[in-house]
């Protein structure tokens, strides 16, 4: 069974784990310090496992996260909480025997480990325990779940879990099958744990390739435990440098022949993080508004030049667009349904509010989108698609099955405009995905017959809406139809474009294949929305940057921006609040794949006496934005605050109530003897 040369980077986000409990994390990344300066590896995790030697924990790890040369040079890895990177621990020794990189001769998925000792005991970290007899219990359906580092802005905790359902195993490897389709870049190394007991298991490698559904590999813990009764130094551990001394007759540069070659989960160069503060300038004078100071800049994860995006969205124009979103997508208060009732749902009448169909929903989520992007690094493109089978006598259809409505551009208005047309039209034809899929690539590349200039050096972005499954080009074939999306798929792949595939109701969630397949053959993202309506909401965690987070926080009063926004291409922006004076506030960018960038300045707020620079034109539509976000924040905490009020005053008339009750209680059973009144049974 061949390893995926990509690794677990090539499997695609369909939707999100559920986060692990907001404890200690148990996982941290390992990190090489120079000159005092943390520089964080991000192509994998440790975990900490307790041991019966002192000092009772060691941190795991697979043995191509950190190459042993350095190691070696450093002297010294510390280990530090995955979001925060708060220490947990630190190391200078082996405990045992280092494995060797899947990727040495002689390496293989069972011995590719390495085993710390630590220093002291962990800081703000838990230590999990590994399962006795492991292997005897992973029996094919047997459920384990991966623990590894949070994702997103707006998870919760340090960590998140991954489930998946153990496929086979054995003393070389343990096959599992994901439940979802998950972007896994960064968690080599992180602990395989069987859900009944949450007992470690193994460790996980790198991805199996070319399966129809989402399979990893993890080296079994045996290996770790075995190397660990036998341990170095006598259970002191032994010094990087000790152990990794070359012998005499090594040729120099041959020694660490086995670290050189990458692993699967470690095969992409570590990204340099580009962080830029556009507004305001260092050292300004700035008036602070009801929600805060405004701040804003760029952030992107780049290998050696700029970020730049080129982006197509691929809306389904097809005839079940009509159908209503079950939302009020245009905001009148009106929520559109089909005007016969019941019987227009099963034969697609018009609504009563044609700004309520799928079709508007589509529109509203491609408009979200651009509203967040940055003209001066992402153009921007718009491709239709729905699609006519050919006459009974084999004429073509009368129409191309997808168009370009809007070739690459950085005037988004022209976009917007592109949108207006799609929504005046209605909807009409079949399905035809596979043409909408190649007319994108077509544009992004720039090939014959495409209205746009190519752009080499630009990283290609496909946003692709659909509400069904693709029913064209071979009308009475629903395989071979899905054969044409998926070799689409392929073409799009082979021109290095990304699909984040977007399958949008009952009906598409039904046989998704087709939408799965072409995120996960270009290393997009799937996202499936059982409700139409939700589009809007669900569009925006989608980001093509590879950023992991960007905090912006006054340094001062420890409080973070809110609202604050980063959107597809790294454009972020938020208020953060301040007071009277000096603001010292910091922002710091995370890529996926560990590499950060941190930028500090000054603002000063509550004095006249100098004027406030302008908010630069670029910046005044988001800004705006963001002052309607904090808007809606302010009405929802004054509602949470009424209802709290509320229910305080309801507590209080209950207990008022109750008081009077007994009081009313006592009187009557006075009354009553003073009136020698009897009770009737």
């Amino acid at each position: 069974m061949g390893l995926a040369a990509a690794g677990l980077a090539a499997i695609s986000a369909s939707g999100l784990a559920a986060p692990a409990a907001a404890e200690s994390p148990a996982i941290a990344r390992p990190s090489l310090s120079s000159a005092g300066v943390p520089t964080t590896g991000g192509f994998g995790v440790v975990f900490f496992l307790e041991t019966a030697r002192a000092p009772g924990t060691v941190a795991v790890g697979t043995a191509h996260t950190l190459l042993s040369r350095d190691l070696v040079k450093a002297g010294r890895v510390q280990f530090l909480s995955p979001r925060s990177l708060e220490f947990a621990a630190e190391s200078t020794r082996y405990a045992a025997a280092p494995g060797l990189p899947l990727s040495a001769p002689g390496g293989t998925l069972a011995g590719d480990f390495v085993i710390y000792q630590l220093a002291g005991p962990l800081s703000a970290a838990r230590a999990l325990k590994a399962e006795p007899g492991a292997l005897a219990k992973l029996k094919p359906g047997v459920r384990v779940r991966l623990l590894g580092p949070a994702s997103g802005s707006t998870t919760r905790g340090a960590e998140r879990d991954v489930f998946g359902t153990v496929v086979e195993a054995g003393l070389d490897q343990i096959e599992i099958e994901l439940d979802l389709h998950e972007t896994l870049r960064g968690w080599g190394g992180a602990p395989v744990l069987l859900s009944s007991s949450d007992r470690v298991v193994g460790l996980l490698e790198a991805a199996v390739p070319g399966s129809e559904t989402p399979r990893v590999l993890a080296a079994p813990i045996e290996g770790v435990l075995a190397a660990l009764g036998s341990p170095l130094g006598g259970g002191a551990g032994q010094r990087f440098a000790a152990f990794h001394a070359p012998p005499p007759s090594t040729p120099s540069g041959e020694s660490e022949r086995a670290d050189l070659e990458p692993a699967p989960l470690a095969n992409l160069p570590k990204s340099t993080m580009e962080l830029q503060v556009e507004y305001p300038p260092d050292g300004a004078q700035v008036s602070e508004t009801a929600c805060g100071v405004f701040v804003a800049g760029r952030a992107s994860a780049t290998r050696g030049l700029e970020s730049r995006f080129d982006v197509v969205l691929v809306i389904d124009t097809s005839r079940s667009a009509i159908d209503a979103s079950g939302a009020d997508v245009n905001g009148n208060g009106e929520v559109g349904v089909p005007k016969l009732g019941s019987v227009g749902v099963l034969f697609g009448a018009p609504l009563t509010d044609p700004g309520d169909s799928i079709l508007a929903a589509e529109i509203a989520a491609a408009r979200q989108i651009l509203r967040g992007l940055d003209p001066r690094s992402t153009r921007v493109g718009l491709v239709a698609f729905a699609g006519e089978p050919a006459t009974e006598y084999g004429r073509a259809a009368r129409r191309k099955p997808a168009y370009t409505v809007e070739a690459l551009t950085r005037d988004y208005s022209r976009v917007e405009r592109g949108l207006d047309e799609l929504l005046d039209t209605p909807p009409e034809g079949s399905t035809h995905m596979a043409a909408g899929l190649d007319q994108a690539t077509i544009e992004l590349k720039g090939w014959r017959g495409a209205y746009s200039k190519a752009d080499p050096e630009s990283e290609k972005i496909v946003f692709f809406f659909t509400d069904g499954q693709p029913t064209l080009p071979y009308p009475d074939s629903e395989a071979e139809n899905v054969r044409a999306v998926l070799r689409a798929a392929n073409r799009a792949g082979a021109g290095e474009i990304r699909v984040h595939s977007f399958a949008i109701g009952p009906e598409a969630l039904e046989g998704p294949i087709a939408a799965v397949e072409m995120a996960s053959r270009t290393k997009g993202s799937f996202t499936p929305v059982r409700s139409p309506g939700d589009l809007v909401n669900v569009v925006e965690e989608v980001s093509f940057s590879e950023l992991e987070e960007v905090l912006l926080e006054n340094r001062r009063t420890q409080a973070r921006a809110v609202p604050f926004r980063v959107t597809a291409d790294g454009s972020w922006a938020g208020f953060v609040a301040t007071v009277p004076g000096d603001n010292p506030l910091r922002v710091r960018a995370t890529a996926q794949d560990g590499a950060s960038a941190e930028r500090r300045l000054r603002v000063r707020t509550g004095s006249a006496e100098a004027s406030e620079p302008p908010v630069p034109r670029e910046l005044v539509t988001l800004r705006n934005r963001l002052l309607e976000d904090c808007l809606i924040l302010a009405q929802q905490r004054r509602l949470q605050q009424e209802q709290e009020r509320n229910q305080e005053l309801r507590r209080q008339l209950r207990l008022e109530i109750e008081r009077e009750r007994a009081a009313a209680r006592e009187r009557a059973e006075d009354q009553r003897k003073k009136l020698e009144i009897e009770i009737e049974d």
